[in-house]
């Protein structure tokens, strides 16, 4: 699989160029979207849900048609947030199990999981190259180490798994 990074933010571009260093499946572009041909776009649920269908709170990353004619990606993958609890305070947390996770990573691993499963079922329509837009992922953080490194441990250890997906 490859993975095509984009931003406006030239900061926010070679600091994950930094991390991802010699991955030769792996292109860092700058501008609003991918200026290569992808098969889908990872998209944060606050800017897909609503406008692309999906139910908010899935446990799983979600990867959804987009019938809209507007101009994105056929498919939109959605990845989860990491499962949230009530405290005895009635304050939203991140639960036990899941907390000691980058929130990236979580993005991360749930979506490359996911587009395993759709291209296990979807012979004819296989997902072989992401756009991973970081704006619309809210990742476009030109002082942020913490996502470009889970993204690339979750990317690293999804080519483990599957060593033909690389």
């Amino acid at each position: 699989m490859r993975l095509v990074i984009t931003s406006q933010k030239t900061d926010t571009l070679d600091r994950w160029q930094r991390v991802f260093g010699e991955c030769e499946d792996v292109s860092c572009q700058r501008g609003l979207r991918a200026g290569t041909p992808v098969d889908a776009v990872l998209m944060a649920g606050m800017f897909a849900l609503e406008r692309y269908g999906g139910r908010a709170g899935a446990e799983e990353a979600q990867i959804l048609e987009n019938r809209r004619g507007d101009g994105w990606h056929s498919l939109i993958i959605v990845p989860p947030g990491r499962p949230m609890t009530k405290d005895a305070q009635g304050e939203w947390k991140v639960q036990t199990g899941y907390a000691h996770l980058q929130p990236a990573y979580f993005a991360a691993s749930r979506s490359f999981h996911a587009i395993e499963e759709w291209n296990a079922r979807h012979v004819d329509r296989r997902i072989s190259t992401v756009e991973i837009n970081l704006p619309l992922m809210n990742m476009d953080n030109p002082v942020d180490d913490a996502s470009p490194k889970s993204f690339k441990q979750a990317f690293e250890e999804f080519r483990e798994r599957r060593p033909d997906a690389g």
